[in-house]
C-alpha cells in the first residue's frame, strides 16, 4: 500500500503548484463536497445556513476552513507517509469532537483529486492521480485506525 519514492515525488510536485493558493483551492474543495455530498454539510453547523453558490463562494468562514483542510493535509502528505504526530490529533477531534464518518474522508479525496485535475490537467497526469488516491487512501486508512483507537467506528 505504500507509495514508491517516484509517486511520492509526484505528490509533492503537484503538492507544490496548489500549496501556493490555498485559500483559493480550499474553497473550491469545500464547496464542491457540500454540492457533490450534501450529507456532509450536516457535520459543519457554521456553514448550514450556506444555501447557494454564490453564498459559500462569499463565506470567509468556508474559505478559512478550506484553507486549514488543505493545509493540515499539506503538512501530512509532506511526511510522506510518516505522519503520526500531524495524524493523531487530527484524529482525535474528527473522531471525538465533529465525529466526521470516514466515508465523508473518501468523498473529499476524491473531491480533491478532481480539483487539482481540473486546476492543473498539464501537471496531473494518470501518474500523478494514481500516486495522489494512494496517498489520500493511505491518509484515510491511518485515520480510521485511530478512530478505532479513539472508540469511534466512524
Amino acid at each position: 500500500m505504500g507509495l514508491s519514492d517516484q509517486e511520492w515525488q509526484r505528490v509533492l510536485d503537484i503538492w507544490g503548484k496548489v500549496e501556493p493558493d490555498l485559500p483559493a483551492h480550499g474553497q473550491e474543495v469545500i464547496i464542491r463536497m457540500f454540492q457533490s455530498y450534501p450529507e456532509t454539510m450536516e457535520h459543519f453547523g457554521k456553514f448550514k445556513h450556506l444555501k447557494t453558490l454564490d453564498e459559500m463562494k462569499s463565506s470567509e468562514e468556508l474559505k478559512k476552513h478550506g484553507t486549514t483542510v488543505l493545509g493540515a493535509l499539506g503538512r501530512i502528505l509532506k511526511r510522506k507517509g510518516k505522519h503520526e504526530a500531524e495524524l493523531k490529533p487530527l484524529a482525535h477531534s474528527h473522531a471525538t469532537k465533529h465525529k466526521i464518518p470516514i466515508r465523508h474522508l473518501e468523498f473529499i479525496s476524491e473531491v480533491i483529486v478532481a480539483v487539482i485535475a481540473d486546476k492543473y490537467p498539464a501537471d496531473f497526469g494518470v501518474d500523478s492521480q494514481v500516486a495522489m488516491r494512494k496517498a489520500l487512501e493511505m491518509f484515510r486508512n491511518d485515520m480510521a485506525s485511530k478512530y478505532k483507537e479513539f472508540g469511534f467506528q466512524g
